[in-house]
């Protein structure tokens, strides 16, 4: 008997969608895909566009190996999909703000390094009213010993191996998301937002949780305790390796992860060593809706 509730992928999930002019394989059967035959530092075909967003939208987060990339490329590729948003965390992260580039964000971290970006599980700027749609993480430089992996999460999965009653439970509430959780104390970017507990995808119309530990800090409609222990066990359940993945970056990768139906986590075990790359955040189009 396994540990948790199965879910099952479709036999015909990977054959959704012909994939012609680039490469895709799935990296764990609830999220990711590694994508090659492309070329970040080009221009891409609308061919190429659609199918890697198509790839977005099927395995949540896609990966890219050997795209040596500069800022404009990086802008451009993202751009593909969206207009790009500047951080609604301003100075209150540990990422470094480039003069002349607000919408790329350093994330450089070494032996003078107190902190490093996203150590806890979560959707990055769920306290801004219409949170991100996706984010596009291009590292230049990796750990020599295998450190600064990066874990992913399926949220479609975990909210499909919930109960029925618990769906029904869960499905009707809100949350508040505070960006004063996520951000430095000394920051005056503390963004509020509330956002439905389980929300739908816009795109694949999927039912997922958006519930997590670095920003969402109460439910709405409940007493202090119950809504701590309603988190309390969320939490918990996002957090089950049945629908993770971990990926272990090299130099010149990229990571473009779906903000609406995944979560991650940074991984610092590589003090004192070099992690070194940029960010950039593509905006999102509304709000998480409700799904009653």
């Amino acid at each position: 008997m396994p540990a948790t509730k199965q879910i099952r992928i479709s036999d015909d999930e990977d054959a959704a969608f012909e994939f012609k002019h680039i490469s895709v394989a799935r990296v764990t059967p609830h999220v990711g895909a590694e994508i090659a035959n492309i070329d970040l530092t080009q221009p891409l075909s609308p061919q190429q566009v659609e199918e890697v967003y198509q790839a977005l939208l099927q395995f949540g987060v896609i990966f890219f190996r050997d795209q040596e990339i500069d800022f404009e490329q990086h802008t451009r590729f993202a751009r593909y999909f969206g207009p790009l948003q500047v951080h609604v965390g301003g100075t209150g992260t540990a990422s470094q703000i480039i003069d002349g580039h607000p919408e790329i964000r350093r994330q450089h971290f070494d032996e003078k390094s107190k902190r490093v970006s996203g150590e806890n599980w979560h959707t990055d700027q769920s306290c801004a009213d219409v949170p991100p749609m996706a984010s596009i993480l291009y590292q230049k430089i990796v750990p020599p010993n295998g450190g600064g992996d990066t874990l992913f999460a399926s949220m479609y999965a975990a909210y499909d191996a919930l109960s029925p009653q618990m769906k029904a439970f869960l499905e009707p509430l809100t949350a508040e998301h505070d960006g004063a959780l996520g951000f430095d104390k000394a920051s005056t970017a503390h963004p509020k937002s509330v956002q439905p507990v389980v929300t739908s995808h816009p795109d694949t119309g999927k039912k997922l949780l958006f519930v997590n530990p670095t920003f969402t800090s109460r439910i709405m409609e409940l007493p202090k305790d119950e809504s701590d222990a309603v988190l309390g066990f969320l939490f918990k359940h996002l957090d089950n390796p049945h629908w993770q993945l971990r990926f272990k970056w090299t130099n010149h990768s990229i990571a473009f992860w779906d903000n609406r139906c995944t979560q991650h986590c940074a991984i610092w075990d590589y003090w004192p060593n070099v992690r070194s790359g940029y960010r950039v955040i593509i905006k999102g189009k509304a709000k998480p809706l409700p799904v009653v």
